[in-house]
């Protein structure tokens, strides 16, 4: 209940402020619409395409949740509340995942209209959303990792990359198969395990990393 109230308050400041989703909207929207113009047939790497603009929206949006808290020094008030640092982690992720699905909500549609795409849009719009949660809560844990380093912005997409490219594979092979109306179960499930796993390691390590 703590985690949900610290991820009620981030979403409070982020409807008054409004800076992390206008940014996430506008790089995502900027992303495809030079796709849809600079490529011939973008319909056919619609997966890798919609990919790909989430995970730059991603790392430019879901890590900043921690990185205002250490900007701003706020952490030492999170840290010095009742709330556990696991708790911490949670409500962040919480917050990052209503972000996420903002975002999926407007650009999906969008960019499932721009590159002409012909396939189950229901079907490819609920997998590419379990997906892009594990992509969510895979950044927003790893984040916090970085808070302390001078060069983070740097060295998130450095670090993020070999973790999250057995979801990156796995999000591809998942939507292009959804276009057709049909789910791989067993790679749902193994994106499932991997995100716990994840998700394991960063609950083990919050009260290091804070």
């Amino acid at each position: 209940m703590r985690a949900l109230e610290l991820a009620k308050k981030d979403l409070k400041s982020e409807v008054r402020t409004k800076s992390s989703l206008s940014l996430m909207l506008l790089f995502s929207l900027t992303a495809a619409f030079l796709f849809s113009a600079a490529i011939s047939n973008p319909k056919e790497i619609f997966s890798p395409l919609l990919l790909l603009i989430f995970l730059l929206t991603g790392i430019l949006g879901y890590s900043t949740s921690f990185l205002k808290e250490f900007d701003s020094e706020t952490i030492e008030g999170l840290k010095a509340s009742p709330l556990t640092p696991q708790q911490i982690v949670a409500g962040k992720m919480l917050f990052n995942i209503a972000l996420m699905f903002t975002v999926q909500v407007i650009i999906f549609p969008i960019c499932y209209a721009l590159f002409d795409v012909s396939g189950s849009f229901i079907h490819s719009f609920l997998v590419f959303a379990a997906c892009n949660l594990s992509i969510a809560l895979t950044i927003t844990a790893l984040s916090p990792l970085l808070s302390h380093s001078k060069s983070r912005e740097m060295l998130l997409p450095v670090m993020l990359f070999p973790v999250i490219f057995p979801l990156i594979s796995s999000t591809v092979s998942l939507v292009n198969l959804a276009l057709t109306g049909s789910t791989d179960y067993y790679q749902l499930l193994f994106v499932a395990a991997y995100t716990g796993i994840i998700l394991s390691i960063s609950m083990l390590t919050a009260e290091k990393v804070l």
